[in-house]
């Protein structure tokens, strides 16, 4: 199906427009033609602030103000005033409402919004960071306006293709996921592979287990103290969780993306030899069983394209394969460099996009999505398939309990699969940590029985991507 779409707005303002209603289609089969004038031969949308003055039918949806300058003053929305609708059983912000009376049923903005909430817009003009320099979950308007717990711009997109579909009489087909209708992206980041490590000794015994860095009482404490000897007699935790994990998996005919570092340019960077004869059998056996592998680059690369390319370019050559997706380490992100960084090392796809200290849809999207590239002001030749969850997250919060971790994992899948959507989900190969991680071995086992009982698709996040058709 085609349909053409008019966008009557100055350039700066339009290519966002254009980019908001590329993300609404997005889930659809639809081939949209942005044009200047009206199409004789398919659907027409019409974005500016009158309607045309054109006897042809045409969706006419109101431009706001508001968004206009939000935009040029490097603002967002006041959420206090924005007003909300129900939805599909959700309550949703209909930000950048107008005032329509020629179409009621779409009264506000709906590219524009789909624009401030998907394109990481609040993250380039965000002045308060963690000490991290990432965006804070609580600085978001996900946060702010009380949706991080579902994909909003999802239900945007369900909304227009009912009023297209009404006003034109037609019927628009969603993509699947291969041969279903939602799908999870299996995900693991390998920041360490060996407790015989100076710097995890250094952090495990001197930080934890001497100086009580976490809090622990003294039988955990005792037992940290022990972890290194344990390895030496070859019980070394995070090996046995690579493969604890790729053996839960491979056995559910299930296939994920193992994250490699291979570089270190900060202090949160721990150093491991991704070439040593352990893990070139741990990544020969990925490969040959149909895992993906990717790149997880240390603290400074994303500013740093020189060094990203380098620690890229040391994985491919190991390995002898092309690397194509990449998730930062700590989910380092800053929408004005990182994209660009990602695109000049040619990436194809990342799952960096979540919040470490809060879950949920951070962008509020669940589907394989191009970023906008804001250098250029563009949409991004790399896609984003979304993080809605980490172990770590839930792990350390010490105010929950398992069950109810696990219960807020459950809670995102479904979340995912009634929004016909996919979603990228993380596990350490530390899950295995029976301190930090108590329990997350059985956690993460029910998890991928509840992507099986749901009847979702999950692989890698080539997999997932590359069927979204």
């Amino acid at each position: 199906m085609r349909i053409s779409i008019i966008v009557s707005a100055d350039d700066n303002i339009k290519r966002k427009i254009q980019y908001g209603f590329s993300l609404l289609f997005q889930p659809l089969r639809v081939e949209l033609n942005f044009a200047k004038t009206l199409s004789p031969d398919c659907p027409n949308i019409f974005y500016g602030r009158q309607m045309p003055n054109d006897s042809k039918k045409v969706l006419w949806i109101r431009s706001s103000d508001q968004f206009r300058t939000c935009i040029s003053g490097s603002t967002l929305p006041e959420t206090e005033s924005i007003p909300r609708f129900e939805y599909a059983g959700k309550v949703l912000p209909k930000i950048f409402a107008v005032a329509n009376p020629l179409n009621p049923s779409i009264d506000f903005d709906i590219p524009a919004a789909a624009f401030i909430l998907a394109s990481d817009f609040q993250d380039l003009i965000s002045l308060e960071r963690d000490e991290f320099d990432r965006l804070r979950a609580m600085d978001s308007l996900q946060y702010k306006l009380g949706i991080l717990e579902f994909p909003a711009v999802n239900y945007y997109s369900r909304l227009l293709k009912e009023r297209v579909e009404e006003y034109f009489g037609i019927t628009l087909d969603r993509k699947m996921y291969a041969s279903t209708d939602s799908a999870i992206a299996l995900t693991h980041d390998v920041d360490f592979v060996s407790f015989l490590n100076p710097k995890m000794i250094s952090r495990e015994i001197v930080g934890i287990a001497v100086l009580n860095r976490h809090g622990l009482p003294s039988k955990q404490r005792a037992t940290k103290l022990l972890f290194p000897l344990y390895a030496l007699f070859g019980f070394d935790l995070p090996k046995i969780g690579l493969k604890f994990i790729f053996n839960a998996e491979n056995s559910l005919g299930l296939k994920s993306t193992f994250f490699i570092k291979t570089g270190t340019t900060g202090k949160q960077d721990i150093p491991y030899n991704f070439r040593s004869k352990t893990m070139r059998n741990f990544l020969n056996m990925l490969a040959a069983e149909g895992f993906e592998i990717g790149i997880h680059p240390s603290m400074g690369t994303y500013v740093d394209v020189d060094e990203f390319v380098r620690e890229k370019n040391r994985l491919q050559d190991f390995i002898g394969k092309r690397v194509n997706s990449v998730r930062q380490h700590y989910l380092k992100f800053t929408a004005g460099r990182t994209v660009q960084i990602w695109e000049k090392a040619e990436m194809k796809y990342d799952s960096t996009l979540g919040f470490s200290r809060e879950i949920g849809f951070r962008n509020s999207v669940a589907f394989p999505y191009p970023l906008y590239n804001f250098a250029e002001d563009r949409p991004s030749t790399v896609i984003e398939l979304p993080l809605v969850f980490m172990d770590g997250t839930l792990a350390e919060n010490k105010t929950i309990s398992n069950d109810q971790a696990l219960t807020r994992m459950k809670e995102l899948i479904k979340e995912t699969r009634m929004a016909n959507g996919t979603a990228s989900i993380l596990f350490h190969n530390s899950l295995t940590d029976p301190i930090d991680f108590q329990g997350y071995t059985e956690i993460f086992t029910a998890v991928l029985q509840e992507i099986k009982e749901n009847g979702m698709t999950a692989g890698t996040l080539a997999s997932v991507a590359d069927n979204f058709a």
